[in-house]
């Protein structure tokens, strides 16, 4: 199941960064369809495309949008299954597609790619242009946002939050061997739950690819949300390079389980997460509480994107 703009809008803990991947013939002058990922009509959301892994082959060639700027560039001098330097952050339009250009079509070409997503913090609106509220505007007055912004100093790096307000209680990588004895039937790899006073984060999945004409699934629940990610393992692996980052918070349980088109047998699949303390800023940040049930001005500074 692709990334749409029901999975941003369906962000519930933000930042939220959401894992795909996807296998397909790239036809010859053409590209494929539907695309690989195409988003749109995702406002207020903010969506950026990173981690993006391919196959290099000279017969293919990368096309994406964010916004206004297009990208097209042939992927064979491009690192080769292992995840280049790409951050396309959009507000309007989001889109990755593949065009074959010499020879034959390419049969089973693989990649895959994570989407971070989250509504914009005042910060954010300002950098972006958007028009603030009338509360917006105040909040920016107080805390000089505009200024800060134009400083260069704000908004702040997802990378910068997360090392800053999540702190990690523990991180753990698990691996498992699941015997996929059945066609179409759901098997449970694990169902992993916090402790009190914290949250947990998946935050890395990989898997043996198995076979394209099994479609072996990696499902990934999340507290009420099922089948938040749905991504075949094809285009995945053991090895570096193959496992996909994610960063996918939860407050009661994550529910990891698979499936697939045919009986597999034994499949192995390996995943990442950590447990996180639960903050006040979190709190806010989660929509948890309300602005007279936090201490001072977190919850402020907190829609202002200081913190």
């Amino acid at each position: 199941m692709a990334i749409s703009e029901v999975t941003i809008k369906n962000v519930r803990f933000p930042p939220e960064c959401i894992p795909d991947s996807w296998f397909g013939t790239v036809p010859l002058n053409a590209e494929f369809a539907p695309p690989v990922l195409d988003l749109k009509r995702f406002s207020p959301y903010i969506a950026i495309l990173n981690k993006l892994q391919v196959a290099a082959n000279a017969a293919v060639v990368l096309r994406a949008k964010y916004n206004d700027t297009r990208i097209e560039e042939n992927t064979a001098a491009m690192i080769d299954l292992l995840p280049g330097a790409w951050q396309l952050p959009a507000r309007d339009i989001l889109y990755l597609n593949f065009f074959g250009t010499v020879g034959a079509p390419v049969a089973d070409y693989t990649s895959h790619f994570s989407v971070w997503a989250f509504p914009p913090t005042i910060a954010h609106k300002i950098f972006h242009g958007v028009t603030l509220t009338s509360e917006e505007k105040a909040i920016a007055d107080e805390f000089g946002v505009k200024n800060t912004v134009e400083k260069g100093l704000l908004p702040l790096p997802i990378s910068q939050i997360i090392e800053r307000e999540y702190a990690v209680v523990g991180e753990e990588t698990h691996s498992r061997s699941i015997n996929i004895a059945a066609a179409d039937t759901v098997f449970t790899i694990e169902t992993i739950y916090p402790k009190p006073g914290e949250i947990i984060v998946l935050t890395a999945i990989a898997a043996a690819p198995g076979v394209a004409a099994n479609n072996v699934r990696f499902i990934v629940d999340r507290d009420t949300d099922v089948g938040l990610v749905d991504l075949p393992t094809f285009p995945l692996s053991l090895a570096a390079g193959g496992e996909i980052s994610c960063f996918i918070p939860a407050l009661k349980e994550i529910r990891l389980t698979t499936s697939a088109g045919a009986i597999v047998g034994a499949h192995l699949f390996r995943y990442t997460y950590q447990r996180i303390r639960l903050n006040n800023i979190l709190r806010v940040r989660f929509g948890m509480v309300s602005q007279d049930e936090v201490p001072g001005d977190v919850f402020k500074k907190v829609q202002a994107g200081i913190i």
